[in-house]
């Protein structure tokens, strides 16, 4: 006998599918919902497209990110992170630091790219911050009892990196665009997200340090 537990007030009757392939589907589309309204990924991923002048850069930029984020979204889930008040905020706090970053190398005078292996590093590095993120969402919607937890622990992160995919290929496909109509006009577009984004991070900096002021204080 199996049982199946909801919490919370039931608005609608919950159907349950012993399906497989229903259940993978199901958190193919949990990770794509995630990383597309997880503003603070997007704008990051936004930022290494922005940050790449060739296919080739861009490729080493989000291989990087994704192996990273990867590793820590599994560590993070299982638990194998610090568990004080303070890691959350920050985590996300330093996540908010990372598009700062990003975009700096995104709207930098030169053009000239860092080393393809350099950028590969640190991109990997960044995404093992983004993977602890994505961590603490998963937490809430899959617990580690739960039947067939590395099926769902592949399917979260397929749909991450299919939402991921979806965002560098309409960036990239607008950069172009814009780009070829005159080539003024994709170097706006490109300072414009840098600019927005590090705007956008820059508060995000100032809020998210508040709650560990508060925790120091």
């Amino acid at each position: 006998m199996k049982v199946f537990r909801e919490r919370g007030l039931l608005n609608e009757p919950i159907n349950v599918s012993r399906s497989s392939a229903a259940a993978f589907g199901t958190f193919v589309v949990e990770g794509v919902r995630h990383i597309l309204e997880g503003l603070d990924h997007v704008l990051f991923v936004l930022c290494l497209v922005v940050g790449a002048f060739s296919i080739g850069g861009l490729i080493w930029r989000v291989t990087g990110f994704t192996l990273g984020h990867s590793v820590t979204l599994s560590l993070g889930f299982f638990g194998f992170v610090p568990s004080g008040d303070w890691f959350v905020p920050l985590v996300e706090l330093i996540i908010a630091a990372t598009i700062i970053y990003a975009a700096y190398i995104a709207i930098r005078p030169s053009k000239a790219e860092a080393s393809e292996v350099r950028m590969f590093a640190i991109t990997g590095f960044i995404g093992l911050i983004h993977g602890l993120g994505f961590s603490f969402v998963l937490q809430h919607i899959l617990k580690v009892t739960s039947p067939n937890i590395w099926q769902s622990l592949l399917a979260f992160n397929v749909g991450i990196e299919i939402g991921q995919l979806m965002i560098v290929l309409v960036a990239s496909l607008l950069i172009l665009a814009a780009s070829k109509v005159r080539e003024e006009f994709g170097r706006y577009l490109r300072l414009t997200i840098g600019a927005g984004a590090a705007a956008v991070a820059g508060y995000w900096v100032i809020e998210r340090s508040v709650p560990i002021f508060q925790m120091l204080v």
